[in-house]
């Protein structure tokens, strides 16, 4: 797995260790704008920086051609080092791209968004969407290193901490309860200025990390971390919400789905609901999932689905069903 630090400053060190031939940073205009404190702590000159879009414009091919075009022209080889700073959508973008540019080089993930710091940043899955489907293209490269760095967090607006707080909720449900009592003591307003929030980043990372662990290339166990996300990739492709919302979404409607099926107790979508009004996130229960998108999940064998399922708090387990069970509902 990758090394992780919890200071913008180690990037340094990484650098020194490694004693890469070049080195280049890949960020959007927004982020090289809105975050120059951190890029004249990095130390990066303009000569080194790479730009792609905000979004998931960033995970469209022609993007990706655009940016192994621009490592040949600034002479990237495969001693060179890479840097990811920006949310989920770079990271995955350059995470893919150095996947496949000279059949890998090294590169380091400095996620500046929540969700990215608990979630995309970690395990090695890189790819760009296709056709309008998400991640249809993709490949397994882990970082040399991840580093997380809470002042990012502080300067994000409510909507991208949200975002965020779905895979930490997810994390909280389907292994670490205790993310869930840390969670339940704050607002959303006073948690990003607490001692608490790097705990549950630490936390979430772990669970993250323990499922990695157990089943890197995804054949089976690492499915669990798909909790919230078979809806929540459906509603997220259809209204264009952010990732994180769409799982929180995602969650709270497979909760529901599965609680029909007798697969969950009640009680596991009620305590989300309390812990939502405690946080002070407001959900909009009148999305529903395109479930017509649900036919290229990648976790589709068959007929059927492999659909992670908590039965309650910190207990998950892996059922296939099938198909038309979505598309009948």
């Amino acid at each position: 797995m990758s090394e992780i630090f919890f200071s913008l400053k180690k990037v340094h060190k990484v650098i020194q260790d490694n004693k890469p031939s070049k080195v280049c940073l890949v960020t959007s205009a927004k982020l090289l704008k809105e975050l120059d404190w951190a890029i004249k702590e990095l130390n990066i000159k303009k000569s080194q920086i790479i730009l792609l879009p905000d979004g998931e414009k960033a995970k469209d091919w022609n993007e990706v051609e655009k940016l192994l075009l621009k490592f040949i022209g600034m002479g990237l080889d495969r001693k060179s080092l890479v840097i990811a700073f920006g949310g989920g959508t770079i990271g995955d973008s350059v995470g893919f791209a150095t996947a496949i540019y000279l059949r890998g080089v090294n590169y380091i993930q400095i996620p500046t968004t929540l969700l990215a710091q608990v979630d995309s940043a970690h395990g090695g899955k890189t790819g760009i969407n296709f056709k309008n489907y998400k991640n249809q293209i993709g490949s397994f490269h882990l970082p040399i290193v991840v580093i997380i760095d809470t002042r990012f967090v502080i300067s994000l607006p409510r909507e991208q901490i949200v975002s965020g707080l779905g895979e930490i909720i997810k994390a909280g449900f389907i292994k670490d309860v205790s993310i869930l009592s840390l969670l339940k003591k704050h607002t959303i307003s006073d948690l990003v200025k607490s001692t608490d929030l790097e705990k549950v980043i630490k936390k979430s990372i772990a669970v993250k990390e323990y499922y990695v662990g157990k089943d890197f290339e995804d054949n089976n166990l690492r499915s669990v971390l798909n909790v919230g996300h078979t809806f929540g990739h459906a509603i997220e492709l259809k209204y264009k919400i952010s990732h994180g919302m769409a799982v929180i979404m995602g969650v709270l409607q497979e909760f529901a789905f599965t609680e029909v099926q007798k697969l969950t107790k009640p009680s596991v979508r009620k305590n989300l609901e309390n812990l939502l009004y405690q946080l002070g996130i407001e959900v909009n229960t009148k999305l529903k999932p395109d479930f017509r998108i649900i036919t290229h999940d990648k976790k589709i064998i068959g007929n059927s689905i492999i659909f992670p399922v908590v039965e309650s708090e910190g207990k998950v387990k892996l059922v296939n069903l099938p198909i038309h069970k979505f598309i009948n509902k």
